[in-house]
């Protein structure tokens, strides 16, 4: 996983980020769920049996069909999602009532509600696991919310490039390596509907909410209290365990397929406000685990940390890789095949002679033994070239095939890991992505679009 796509995880990981809830009884069934049983091995028929004895709220857009597909959801249940009515879904049993003094008393377990007042920033190291079917990745991170709308982020693999992001009402972009570019607009969107969440960000704007009642759900072994959240444009629901005083989870409806989660344990005194100092996060892609190691209210903050960029940063695509392949191909260059002949060998000569007198008698022989000698060689340069073909689907709203070709031992170019997500910049008919080599360092690779379609036809 390269420290791009970490850094775009984390930017909503320690307020919240999009995950499976795992399936519960009557619970109302949502396109992430369907993707989830079909990744653990649940059988199709299973998997329509459970649309048919469930409330549903499935996203059967073209763009979420072929989201499905790619995830492996088979033809046969897709067609039971697209069987299911508006009228599956049955009404609210619940009835709703207000629920401000339940809120209260949830946002009074943070802290009293003048010391939440004075809050204007806090910082958190922690370290940051990510398991993923590529495999396992720690990350060193800081983050730093300035209170209401700011906020800096730093992450580091072992021995990799630390990536930063900034986020301000006035600008927002993210830095790793060579690269630099803005936050992908959906990242931007779900950070901020997140933020509003938040606790401590809650209490200070308290009269710009309100709360109703859900009833009660079970989390593990806590009967938690289902709280309805509504403020500053956002929806969201809490789910609080009275007994302890603590906040066991909190979610939010991202967009119609995927619902926002996070888990919270651990929950610590600091400097008289209550914070949780483990945060849970599972999502299609794999789990993250946040282990907080400090957290500092109101720190001082370096103001070069808040500063723009030098210049406007390009806009962020990011997209899956769906399918890979490297074939192997020779290219000739020069020369050809060629041909020298050559004679070889000497020529003996033999003399004997006899004098009388004046008069000299004899004879001379010769004996040739020469050879014509011919030779070949092939005198072609041939190149060894690997061509690494992916498929990807992009934020844009279009799936591509990139390649680029290997001919050199030392080259950039490197297939791209199926299943994985890479933040990249377009240029003209190409991709700039940058991608993790064996060693952990990042680099810059360029990949030229052969192809293109739209994800909506």
């Amino acid at each position: 996983m390269t420290a791009q796509r970490v850094l775009i995880l984390i930017i909503l990981l320690s307020i919240s980020q999009r995950a499976v809830l795992g399936q519960q009884p009557g619970r109302t069934l949502t396109n992430t769920d369907i993707i989830n049983m079909a990744k653990s091995g649940i059988g199709e028929q299973t998997i329509v049996l459970t649309i048919q004895k469930n409330p549903t709220k499935f996203d059967t857009s073209p763009e979420a069909l072929i989201q499905l597909k790619t995830a492996g959801v088979s033809d046969a249940v897709l067609n039971a999602m697209l069987d299911i009515t508006p009228a599956a879904t049955p009404s609210a049993s619940v009835s709703l009532q207000d629920c401000s003094p339940t809120l209260d008393k949830l946002l009074s377990t943070v802290g009293t509600p003048e010391r939440i007042a004075v809050i204007h920033s806090i910082k958190a190291i922690a370290t940051n696991v990510v398991d993923r079917a590529s495999g396992r990745t720690t990350f060193h991170m800081e983050r730093i919310t300035v209170f209401p709308n700011s906020i800096y982020i730093s992450v580091q693999p072992s021995g990799g490039v630390v990536s930063t992001a900034v986020l301000t009402p006035a600008f927002n972009y993210m830095n790793s390596g060579k690269m630099t570019t803005a936050v992908p607009e959906a990242t931007l969107q779900e950070l901020q509907m997140s933020l509003k969440l938040e606790l401590i960000y809650i209490a200070q704007h308290r009269n710009q909410y309100s709360c109703v009642f859900e009833g009660t759900e079970q989390i593990g072994n806590v009967a938690t209290a289902k709280l309805k959240i509504h403020g500053e444009a956002i929806d969201g629901e809490f789910y609080f365990d009275p007994a302890a005083g603590r906040l066991i989870r909190s979610a939010f409806q991202s967009h119609p397929s995927a619902q926002v989660v996070t888990d919270f344990s651990d929950w610590r005194p600091v400097d008289q406000i209550s914070l949780p100092f483990r945060r849970h996060v599972s999502n299609q892609d794999g789990t993250i685990d946040t282990t907080i190691s400090e957290y500092q209210l109101n720190p001082s903050i370096d103001a070069g940390l808040f500063q723009p960029p030098a210049s406007q940063p390009a806009s962020a695509i990011t997209f899956k890789v769906t399918q890979s392949e490297s074939v192997p191909y020779v290219v000739q260059t020069n020369g050809g095949i060629s041909t020298a002949c050559n004679i070889s060998g000497s020529t003996n000569t033999t003399m004997t002679a006899s004098t009388y007198g004046n008069t000299t008698y004899g004879s001379a022989t010769s004996n040739p033994n020469l050879q014509m000698n011919c030779r070949s060689s092939d005198t072609t340069i041939r190149w060894t070239h690997v061509l690494n073909a992916m498929f990807v689907q992009a934020s844009d709203g279009n799936a591509y095939i990139i390649a680029c070709d290997r001919a050199w031992r030392w080259s950039k170019c490197t297939p791209l890991k199926v299943g994985d997500t890479f933040l990249a910049k377009r240029t003209d008919k190409r991709f700039l992505v940058q991608s993790v080599k064996g060693n952990s360092k990042e680099q810059e690779a360029t990949y030229t679009i052969l192809q293109s379609k739209s994800l909506h036809e």
